[in-house]
């Protein structure tokens, strides 16, 4: 099954989707999860998460962007939300001997290609994605050193994402 047949057999409620998608894409985000906390306990809690999350919100999946990238926005939620509620920072997550390499290299391609993308947003809005999405910045955070409001940030996000869809288009 494709992630996309995946995601719809989830928001069907079966429960052997969710464990393929997790067998297919757990490695990997294990992997990048793992260089973003200091703790493995976070790590771990914030993968278990992410597809808990992705159960639930399967019917909400509207197909846009790869379901990797959907995987991984999650987790990247996820793992944010758990470090600033325990104060976490970076290491180590899976056993030496599981090889992510072909699906970290997948990853990290896909994020190039919208870093790419990114280059030619407004500066503004390249400024914001980079900033919220790409460094894990609070909006809160991004509002104040820009010297605007938060919806003025988030409003330049959803500019910015739809020209970025657009951009990577296939």
């Amino acid at each position: 099954m494709t992630d996309e047949e995946l995601i719809k057999a989830m928001a069907s409620g079966d429960r052997g989707a969710v464990a393929d998608l997790y067998r297919r894409h757990g490695p990997w985000i294990a992997a990048r999860l793992a260089g973003s906390t200091s703790s493995p306990e976070l790590a771990e809690e914030a993968l278990q998460d992410t597809f808990v999350v992705a159960w639930r919100s399967a019917a909400k999946y509207r197909g846009e962007g790869t379901v990797a990238a959907w995987l991984w926005g999650i987790a990247r939620r996820r793992l944010v939300s758990l470090a600033r509620r325990e104060h976490h920072a970076v290491l180590r997550l899976w056993e030496p001997d599981l090889d992510t390499t072909e699906l970290t290299a997948s990853a990290n391609d896909e994020a190039a290609r919208v870093r790419q993308a990114a280059t030619k947003l407004p500066p503004e809005q390249r400024r914001a994605i980079e900033a919220v999405f790409f460094d894990d910045r609070p909006i809160r955070e991004v509002a104040a050193e820009e010297g605007v409001a938060e919806g003025t940030i988030k409003s330049r996000l959803f500019r910015a994402r739809l020209r970025l869809r657009r951009e990577l288009e296939p």
